[in-house]
């Protein structure tokens, strides 16, 4: 007996879960929140600060936030970027020397959302988006003086993940996302982000 009432419970909650597709999602304005970890890489390139060096920087925070439209599968919108200073250090030319640089990036993006089941509680989605990128860089070598390099490249990002609809107006997003960010001082940079975020559509 209770086998069968616990295999009629998970039905029950399975249907009701696959159902909620029959109120559909809001479709409008939203703003929305993201924060998470980002990995940055630099695949230098000769004559760069880091001499052909392929520099895996350690996971920094970063926060965004986003003023967009929603109809029906689709979404659109602008995004500011912050992300916390990326720091590293790397053997110098010489014996006992180091050399060490800190990277500053903050994003514009233009954004857009595919989300492949919009009526259901959980929904998959793919992303991709245009825009630029403030890289700031500043190096010093052991005993010797700063440089600085200031380039606002194009980026681009590919990536994907899950959006759980909370309510018919509010969303929590998790995902992933791929952003080539151009190159500064020869180096092209890139970097791995994974997220979670908060949609309000009004």
């Amino acid at each position: 007996m209770s086998k069968k009432f616990l295999m009629a419970a998970s039905a029950l909650v399975l249907a009701s879960f696959v159902s909620a597709g029959v109120a559909e999602a809001r479709d409008g304005l939203y703003l929305s929140v993201k924060g998470g970890r980002t990995n940055p890489n630099m695949n230098s390139k000769k004559d760069s600060f880091y001499d052909k060096a392929v520099i895996d920087f350690d996971d920094v925070w970063f926060v965004s936030g986003a003023f967009g439209y929603r109809w029906r599968y689709f979404r659109a919108e602008l995004e500011y970027t912050y992300r916390d200073d990326y720091s590293e250090r790397v053997a110098g030319a010489l014996p006992g020397t180091m050399r060490e640089a800190s990277l500053e990036a903050k994003s514009y993006m233009v954004n857009g959302y595919i989300d492949l089941m919009p009526n259901y509680i959980i929904s998959p989605y793919i992303s991709g988006g245009l825009g630029y990128t403030d890289l700031t860089m500043t190096t010093r070598a052991t005993g010797g003086n700063p440089r600085n390099w200031d380039e606002n490249n194009f980026t681009w990002s590919l990536g994907g993940g899950l959006s759980i609809r909370l309510n018919k107006c509010l969303n929590l997003d998790f995902g992933y996302r791929y952003l080539d960010m151009g190159s500064i001082d020869e180096a092209d940079v890139n970097a791995h982000e994974y997220y979670a975020g908060l949609r309000y559509t009004f």
